[in-house]
């Protein structure tokens, strides 16, 4: 009797993992998908998105670390993204030489763009949380904040998670 308990919570515990992995997948690709077709329209890349946001929220402008903490992406990335900004003349380089101490805020062209972007990105949130009790939104994102952070720890100290690979 033990031993089927066991095995029910084993099963239960990889089916949670497997719709987990292929919810997030789908859900990955279909912002993505969303995101490519919007910045197309006005000429960007799905990249711009999260970068034009989030100046957007900072009159003042962000570094180029800020940056890539706020958006959660890899240097490079943020590098070409903000290389593109620049050249389109959404965004202006202030301050100190170099990419990594100069300020970077939007242009008046920028700040127009972002407008437009957050209407959609408005838009696009509220069609997501369609019939979906806020209460349960909020305790949603609390906990995918918790499983993100419980998944952090697992990939920064996998040792007894990966135990059962070792035999």
């Amino acid at each position: 009797a033990a031993s089927d308990v066991y095995k029910r919570q084993m099963s239960d515990m990889n089916d949670r993992f497997i719709r987990l992995s292929v919810s997030l997948s789908r859900l990955q690709k279909v912002i993505q998908r969303i995101k490519t077709d919007g910045m197309n329209r006005i000429e960007l890349k799905a990249g711009h998105t999260l970068v034009l946001c989030q100046l957007d929220a900072a009159p003042d402008g962000y570094r180029f670390s800020e940056l890539t903490e706020r958006c959660d992406l890899d240097p490079a990335m943020i590098s070409r993204v903000l290389a593109d900004l620049v050249r389109s003349g959404l965004v202006q380089k202030c301050g100190a030489p170099g990419k990594y101490n100069a300020i970077y805020r939007l242009t008046d062209a920028g700040r127009d763009r972002a407008v437009r972007v957050r209407a959609v990105v408005a838009d696009v949130s509220r069609r997501a949380d369609e019939g979906i009790d806020p209460g349960e939104l909020a305790i949603f994102y609390k906990v995918l904040a918790q499983l993100t952070e419980n998944l952090e720890a697992v990939e920064a100290d996998p040792t007894a998670a990966f135990a059962p690979l070792e035999d």
